[in-house]
């Protein structure tokens, strides 16, 4: 069974922000390099997870509004 190559064009229809999708991607390649996996095999399985909807992001909002005192 051939594999079908994900291309940045489909990746960037899940996250739209190239640098969001760096650093998400990023972050889940660390976790997978622990397992001792060769570099290929990370970034497919990353690409995957990330066009599969098997990654969840969430966004830190604890931005200070203009008139909110800390």
């Amino acid at each position: 069974m051939k594999k079908e190559k994900i291309t940045i064009d489909e990746l960037l229809k899940k996250v739209p922000n190239k640098y969001e999708l760096a650093i998400i991607a990023g972050k889940i390649a660390k976790a997978e390099f622990k397992k001792d996996k060769a570099k290929f095999e990370v970034m497919d399985d990353v690409f995957s997870d990330i066009m599969n909807d098997e990654v969840e992001v969430i966004y830190n909002d604890n931005k200070k509004k203009e008139n909110e005192e800390i």
